[in-house]
């Protein structure tokens, strides 16, 4: 851990680099054409992803986002390390070209089952319509209760797995197009609880190793629980680890705006909410866009396009709660802001966004001009 720490910045270098740079209006997504992030990586039709990636970043651009969170995929990095290495630049390129800067995400506990994990194959990647993120039974399908399952679990992969890290970092810990480093994604879910705390704190060595320009963060998503002043074990390490707080929050309008509250009030340091949007609690972008703006908190929202993986679907709880009883509305989209064809799905919701980044371009524009 003490080594994990060396190199943490303090309270003042973090908000530095976050006063430094326009306020960040970004969303976590796949592109479109792709159901999983094999698809998005492996070389198979990378040249359709590509050119994909080139027009959504570019209706990004159009309605004001500058920020995109995405994942990598150690399995294809492992098998394809070649054309994984090639696609990755390809992706920093088209953002970079169209005012997108990337946070990575290096590690990640939303994972399936073991009992439901299959060994990665490439190619033609499988489609399962009508379930949120394209997989029947997969990590949002809210019916097991097992540990879910990744490749470092496995000990003669887990060092392959620090290999790719030290690769990818070390070619760009510098590089300005790689805005923040998301060390961790969501420790210790998918029942995972502290499974994964030592990989973790591992990956926070080996990046800061590298004494990167970006900053770190892991995030915290039971959220909720800050409420009342509890919070789990693994998340406690990852705040501690964290240069700036990253946090993801699907609650309602009411109960998100007092997390916002408490974590501001809690931590003291640059804050940013890495996946929000679910119009099926009332988490909207007409509520939740303008208080993140209001309270100086980065955005992220999940989804931009509505896509082969399907995550305007609800997630598969939402199903299991109808059938006892719940009545919540299962016709609106969970996520995601445009239609596959590039049209809004609330054109509201696009005016809102494109408002918000005008108001915080101009506020930062004339900061600089007083400096």
């Amino acid at each position: 851990m003490e080594k994990a720490l060396k190199g943490k910045w303090s309270k003042e270098k973090a908000w530095e680099w976050y006063n430094s740079q326009p306020w960040i209006m970004g969303y976590c997504t796949y592109p479109s054409n792709c159901v999983n992030r094999i698809a998005m990586w492996q070389e198979y039709k990378h040249d359709e992803v590509l050119e994909r990636l080139d027009y959504e970043f570019s209706v990004a651009q159009e309605n004001g986002f500058n920020a995109v969170r995405t994942f990598i995929q150690f399995d294809v990095w492992l098998y394809q390390h070649d054309s994984f290495m090639k696609n990755l630049e390809d992706y920093l390129t088209v953002a970079d070209k169209y005012g997108q800067k990337v946070m990575l995400v290096l590690g990640n506990d939303c994972t399936v089952a073991k009992s439901r994990w299959k060994a990665p194959v490439f190619g033609e990647q499988k489609i399962d319509w009508g379930y949120h993120s394209g997989i029947k039974g997969g990590q949002h399908a809210g019916d097991y209760r097992e540990p879910g399952y990744q490749l470092l679990d496995e000990p003669e992969l887990l060092e392959k797995y620090y290999d790719m890290l030290r690769e990818i970092v070390g070619k760009y810990a510098k590089d300005e197009r790689i805005q923040i480093w998301n060390i961790w994604n969501e420790i210790g879910n998918s029942n995972r609880n502290q499974m994964s705390v030592p990989y973790m704190i591992k990956a926070f060595e080996i990046v800061r190793s590298f004494n990167p320009i970006q900053p770190l963060t892991a995030d915290i998503w039971r959220t909720n629980d800050i409420l009342v002043d509890r919070i789990s074990k693994e998340e406690e390490v990852a705040v501690q680890l964290s240069d700036i707080i990253t946090f993801h929050n699907y609650s309602p309008f009411e109960t998100y705006a007092l997390v916002v509250k408490k974590i501001k009030e809690n931590y003291g340091r640059p804050t940013i909410c890495t996946e929000w949007l679910n119009r099926l609690e009332n988490n909207n972008v007409d509520n939740v866009l303008p208080l993140l703006y209001v309270e100086n908190v980065g955005s992220y929202h999940w989804g931009l396009f509505q896509g082969f993986s399907q995550t305007f679907e609800p997630w598969g709880k939402y199903y299991i709660d109808q059938e006892k009883g719940s009545d919540k509305d299962l016709t609106l989209w969970q996520h995601d802001i445009f239609r596959f064809n590039g049209l809004a799905y609330i054109p509201k919701e696009i005016r809102t966004f494109k408002r918000f980044a005008d108001v915080a371009k101009k506020e930062f524009e004339n900061k600089q001009e007083k400096r």
